[in-house]
């Protein structure tokens, strides 16, 4: 007998039975790949019919894939007018031929719009925006896919579009607002300005007796009150100016260098009358090394010197002192203190001290002085723009202590 291997018929059978399995599990698994992709299909279709966007799927060539309900109710399209294989371009004609959905983008519509809009899509970057004829505004996102086409999905962006419309109005309503004040603030304080300087004027000519001697001592009183009544009157109005430069941006600070000391010395005469009224003391001082010369906006000091050392003056007892103090710390920040042992600030006040229109039981406004509460407002502000600070200490009898502190100019602080 030759050597060799013979199949016998029950090893055919058995070979046949063996790849009819295997082809039944072959085709079993492919059934099963394709039940799998319909129920993810299944699931991808609801999720797009379930979404609060509208949402369309294009291919490589820009034409229809899907889409759900929502797209075709933005825009009015029919089943037949957004259905698969239709170009975008098409459905961007239709919106514009038929005049009464899309008005275009936030630049405009007709054929430029369909041109912004092609170029959007070849490049697919950003987003495009249109506006409905209806008000409302949809704003676009495409997106590449791998496997070729893009992704469009669509958001209705109304709501936020009124809101930057009310805020943008809002605004421009407040600075309009803030414009007018300020400019009838400027224009009503100039005007009273002029009649003002002529009472103070002629007053202080009467009291002078400068034609003559007036008579009747009751005159004199008379003419006196008129003079502290003007003077008053001027401060409050000085007041209200600055208030409106400082508000609508117009005070231009102009550093330069002067001496401190001297410049308060200068203010404290300016306001003898005040002091001397009431008996009052005024000591200067000055820490070991301080500069010569400070360089900042002197007129601004001034006008800080002015309105601190009023207030003290008009809340200190009769013949107390009213301490000034220099200091320039190793930090290179200057710091100017008005002390006083007046009546003090009682706490509720004290946190609201700079707040414009302050006055009851406010140290910025005596109660026997009245005025617009703008004093500490002013040096507040002032002291900010010189891009310092204010901090105000006290207690009720026991006084007040008023510091400001800036940055100093290391550079030139000891030139003159």
């Amino acid at each position: 007998m030759a050597s060799g291997f013979y199949m016998t018929s029950s090893d055919k059978n058995d070979n046949l039975a063996n790849g009819d399995l295997q082809a039944l599990r072959d085709e079993i698994a492919a059934l099963s790949n394709r039940l799998a992709a319909a129920e993810a299909e299944a699931v991808f279709a609801e999720a797009m019919e379930n979404s609060s966007e509208s949402i369309v799927i294009y291919d490589a060539d820009g034409r229809l894939v899907a889409c759900n309900q929502n797209f075709r109710d933005l825009y009015g399209y029919s089943p037949e007018e957004a259905k698969p294989g239709v170009h975008f371009s098409v459905l961007g004609r239709i919106d514009v031929e038929r005049g009464n959905v899309v008005i275009g983008d936030t630049i405009g519509g007709g054929e430029d719009y369909l041109k912004r809009k092609a170029e959007y899509r070849r490049k697919l970057e950003g987003d495009f925006i249109v506006h409905l004829k209806d008000g409302r505004w949809i704003k676009t996102v495409d997106r590449r896919m791998q496997r070729g086409g893009f992704v469009s999905v669509q958001v209705d962006i109304t709501d936020m579009k009124k809101n930057e419309y009310a805020l943008r109005t809002a605004k421009e309503a407040a600075e309009k607002a803030a414009q007018i004040k300020s400019e009838f603030l400027a224009n009503i304080s100039h005007d009273l300005r002029t009649p003002l300087n002529a009472i103070l004027g002629f007053s202080e000519m009467i009291l002078s007796e400068f034609k003559g001697p007036i008579g009747h001592d009751m005159y004199k009183d008379y003419i006196k009150d008129i003079n502290e009544s003007g003077q008053l009157l001027l401060s409050m109005v000085n007041d209200i100016l600055d208030t409106a430069k400082l508000e609508s941006g117009l005070l231009n600070l102009v550093p330069e260098l002067f001496d401190a000391i001297a410049c308060t010395e200068n203010v404290t005469k300016r306001i003898a009358p005040i002091t001397a009224k009431r008996n009052l003391t005024i000591r200067i001082e000055k820490t070991a090394g301080f500069p010569k010369a400070i360089y900042t906006d002197r007129r601004a000091m001034v006008q800080i010197l002015n309105n601190l050392i009023s207030n003290s003056a008009k809340h200190s007892p009769i013949g107390s002192e009213i301490v000034i103090k220099w200091v320039q710390s190793d930090d290179k920040q200057i710091s100017m203190s008005v002390v006083d042992t007046g009546s003090g600030i009682a706490p509720r006040i004290l946190e609201k001290i700079g707040v414009p229109f302050l006055q009851e039981g406010s140290y910025a406004v005596p109660s026997s002085d009245k005025g617009v509460g703008l004093g500490m407002y002013i040096c507040k502000k002032l002291i900010a723009a010189m891009g310092g600070r204010m901090e105000v200490e006290s207690e009720i009898g026991r006084g007040t202590c008023v510091t400001m502190h800036w940055p100093a100019d290391i550079n030139i602080k000891s030139e003159i």
